[in-house]
C-alpha cells in the first residue's frame, strides 16, 4: 500500500473508532463520516415512520425479514462504513456485512439538499457496485430510484412523488412495490433570528 493509501486507511480507521465511541454515549443521532467529519444527525419522527412503513412493504412483498436490516454497518475497504436507513441483502448473508452483501441501500434524507444522502453514499454506493440505492425525501415529497451502477455513477435515475408506489427489481429476480402514499413530509427548521442588540449604555450613547 502507497503512504498515501496507508494514510488514508490509517484516517479512515481512527474516524471508525470516535464514531464508535460517540454511538456509545449519544443516542438518538445518526452518526457517520462524511468525507472528513463526523455528522450527528437527529432522529425526526417522520424518518422513524418513513423507515417502519419501507420495511412493512419489503417484508409483505415475500422478502424475509433477516434480510432487511436498519442501520446495521455495512463494510465498505478503503470507504467509510455504511449504515443505511434500511438495506436489503443476499439471501443467506450474515455480519459483519460488506458492500457485497447489499442489494438495496434506502437512505431517508435528513436535512434540505442533504450533501450526505445525494452525493457522498451516491457516489460510494456506485463505486462499489450496490445495485439500488433509494433516496426517499421528505422535505420534497419525493423519491429517487438509481440503478445499474456504472464506475462512481448511476446510470438510470426515476423519480417518484409521495402518493406513487416505487417499484424496486432486485438482483436477485425478487420484485417489491414500496407505497409512499402513507409518508409524511418534514418541513426544514426555519432559520433563527439574531440576538437583538442589547441597548447601550446612556453614557456609552452617541451623541
Amino acid at each position: 500500500m502507497t503512504t498515501g493509501g496507508s494514510l488514508r486507511a490509517a484516517r479512515i480507521e481512527s474516524m471508525r473508532n470516535a464514531i464508535g465511541r460517540v454511538s456509545s454515549v449519544v443516542k438518538g443521532f445518526k452518526i457517520e463520516a462524511v468525507g472528513d467529519r463526523i455528522l450527528m444527525t437527529p432522529r425526526s419522527s417522520v424518518q422513524s415512520w418513513t423507515v417502519f412503513d419501507v420495511q412493512t412493504a419489503i417484508v409483505a412483498c415475500g422478502v424475509g425479514r433477516q434480510r432487511v436490516l436498519s442501520d446495521v454497518e455495512f463494510g465498505f475497504p478503503g470507504e467509510p462504513d455504511r449504515c443505511p436507513d434500511v438495506a436489503i441483502t443476499e439471501d443467506g448473508a450474515t455480519a459483519p456485512y460488506s458492500h457485497e452483501d447489499l442489494l438495496a441501500a434506502i437512505e431517508i434524507v435528513s436535512s434540505r439538499n442533504d450533501k450526505n444522502d445525494y452525493a457522498v453514499k451516491r457516489w460510494q454506493y456506485a463505486r462499489f457496485g450496490v445495485p439500488a440505492y433509494l433516496t426517499i425525501d421528505p422535505f420534497r415529497g419525493a423519491c429517487d430510484l438509481l440503478t445499474n451502477p456504472r464506475d462512481d455513477a448511476y446510470a438510470s435515475r426515476r423519480t417518484y412523488k409521495y402518493g406513487d408506489t416505487v417499484p424496486l427489481s432486485l438482483r436477485d429476480g425478487a420484485g417489491i412495490e414500496i407505497p409512499t402514499a402513507s409518508f409524511k413530509l418534514l418541513q426544514a427548521p426555519e432559520p433563527s433570528p439574531p440576538p437583538a442588540r442589547p441597548p447601550f449604555p446612556p453614557d456609552l450613547r452617541s451623541p
